[in-house]
């Protein structure tokens, strides 16, 4: 039986009455394949096909499955040394590999430096042709470490290759805002035209100066170890390994045309980094979301969009991690295009070294400590909230606990199954199911039938603000048995009473001890319920 971690999210987060509330979803790490030697990689060939990178130089198929093939796709075991942040780090499959069988790998060479090469399948078509090699571009490391390594295409036809800044630490070179360098940027070639490839017309530097290299799509780098672009929409997003203290993603939307300067070393994430005198933050692109090194955080790993039909609840969300502590993320815009972050996991180990994604959009993970490969499921796939209604009455699919809408607002004590309307407007639920699962139910429309306004008499409140007495006086809307209840700004319970009322009643409550402020008074009864504000001087 394969394992799951189950990663257990916050439910929700509850934003101001105006918006959406975003609702974060539990995700599953389901074990997918295992017997792997130190993943680094995981794409597809646009067939139902997974590729699996192995920092020591093997290329490997991974079937639907979950099996493995004996034979290995490709084996650059003499062309690449693994170890310490080196290897055959990153694979991409041509635009038109199924026309053209051409491949792109990034790896460091036995002497460190960073080298794009060109394979083609061979006849077979799960075993590459070793001796098509065609290298593409070199570029000198002058250190050890940060060498990017991620290789992606882009929805333009362009190949995207990521680049550290050089290593060492503070970058010493001060490679990430040096235009004349490679190194800690991002760059954008043409392998369809040149020798051994072109530059795109429009590069954001092209023709710009002598000292600016024009494959430069966008420069301020630190480690860009893994980025993607969304499947459906084309943005890119940046995985870029903090320094000492921070971790960030960084954005650049489809219609973007390049040149982004996303800060390093000036800046770690929003704070200030090792540039000595550097412009404002504001003269740079910032990152879209950040987070410290608490909790033994310490190299993020960017991930993917889900864009699979599989699970609903993931759709549009982008997910990555740490690779130190094991804790995973989404990240999404909420209504208002503000973005939006929830922690979906604790701690759960390090060693999660990349995202992948199939041909169908599912996503995957790949855990460099248990040499596995996980697939990204959602637990609460078949949890749903509905709403059925009966006149004014409106019934929730049976759940843990509820919370009920009026017009985007939660509603003070609608923390029943059942809620009787007592004013027309759009209503939702949403409902909380074992396994910290949460849905919103498909918003209805109510109109509140009953007393005609000619015959109502409300209930209202004989003073407002009060001082130190609180006065009730209950029309016909409320009549027989009711249950009172009173919330301080905070949704505390401040008082609660149940009453037997009649039509006229004054009901009469000391509010001496209560501290100044606003309050909502929440009356249950048997023809409904209804709110009422007041304040306390």
């Amino acid at each position: 039986m394969k394992s799951i971690y189950t990663l257990i999210s916050l439910a929700v987060l509850f934003m101001a009455p105006s918006l959406q509330a975003q609702i974060d979803v539990d995700i599953q790490l389901v074990e997918f394949a295992s017997g792997f030697n130190n993943p680094t990689d995981l794409t597809h060939a646009g067939d139902e096909r997974l590729f699996v990178v192995e920092q020591n130089g093997l290329i490997r198929i991974l079937l639907p499955d979950g099996t493995v093939n004996a034979t290995n796709f490709l084996n650059m075991t003499t062309l690449t040394t693994g170890g310490g942040e080196r290897g055959l780090l990153g694979l991409a499959f041509h635009p038109d590999y199924a026309e053209n069988g051409s491949f792109y790998v990034n790896y460091t060479q036995p002497n460190g430096d960073t080298r794009i090469s060109q394979f083609t399948v061979s006849a077979n078509p799960d075993v590459a042709d070793f001796n098509s090699r065609i290298d593409i571009l070199t570029i000198d490391q002058p250190y050890s470490n940060h060498n990017g390594g991620c290789l992606r295409f882009g929805p333009d036809g362009y190949l995207y290759i990521g680049m550290g800044d050089g290593g060492s630490g503070e970058d010493p070179l001060n490679s990430g805002q040096t235009m004349s360098s490679l190194l800690g940027k991002m760059l954008r070639i043409d392998i369809n035209t040149g020798a051994p490839y072109g530059i795109p017309e429009d590069n954001p530097f092209v023709g710009s100066s002598s000292d600016t290299l024009p494959e430069i799509w966008a420069s301020g780098i630190r480690n860009p170890w893994r980025f993607s672009f969304d499947s459906e929409t084309g943005d890119l997003w940046i995985g870029d390994v903090g320094q000492y203290s921070w971790e960030e993603i960084d954005f650049q939307a489809a219609d973007s045309p390049g040149g982004e300067n996303y800060g390093w070393r000036c800046y770690e994430g929003n704070h200030n980094g090792f540039g000595g005198v550097c412009p404002p933050m504001s003269a740079f692109t910032g990152p879209v979301t950040e987070y410290s090194h608490a909790s033994g955080a310490c190299s993020v790993t960017g991930g993917y969009v889900y864009r699979g039909s599989e699970y609903p609840n993931l759709y549009g969300k982008y997910f990555f991690c740490d690779y130190c502590n094991g804790k995973f993320y989404s990240l999404e815009k909420n209504d208002l295009g503000q973005w939006v972050r929830f922690d979906v996991t604790g701690n759960i180990g390090g060693g999660w070294s990349c995202f992948g994604e199939d041909v169908n959009g599912a996503l995957y993970v790949v855990n460099q400590g248990s040499d596995k490969v996980f697939k990204i499921t959602d637990p609460c796939s078949s949890a749903a909230a509905e709403i059925t209604q009966a006149g004014n009455t409106l019934t929730a699919t049976a759940g843990i606990s509820y919370q009920w809408y009026l017009n985007g607002n939660a509603i003070v004590g609608g923390t029943m199954q059942t809620f009787t309307a007592d004013e027309s407007g759009t209503y939702t639920v949403l409902v909380v199911f074992s396994g910290n699962c949460t849905d919103f139910a498909e918003p209805i429309e109510v109109t509140v039938s009953g007393l005609t306004e000619n015959d109502l008499v409300p209930t209202r409140l004989n003073l407002n603000p009060i001082e130190n007495e609180l006065q009730v006086i209950f029309g016909n809307d409320m009549n027989g048995r009711v249950d009172l209840n009173i919330y301080d700004v905070s949704g505390r319970t401040v008082a609660e009473e149940s009453l037997t009322i009649q039509e006229g009643m004054n009901f009469k409550m000391d509010a001496t001890s209560w501290t100044s402020g606003n309050y909502v008074i929440r009356l249950q009864g048997i023809n409904g319920s209804m709110t009422l504000n007041f304040v306390k001087e």
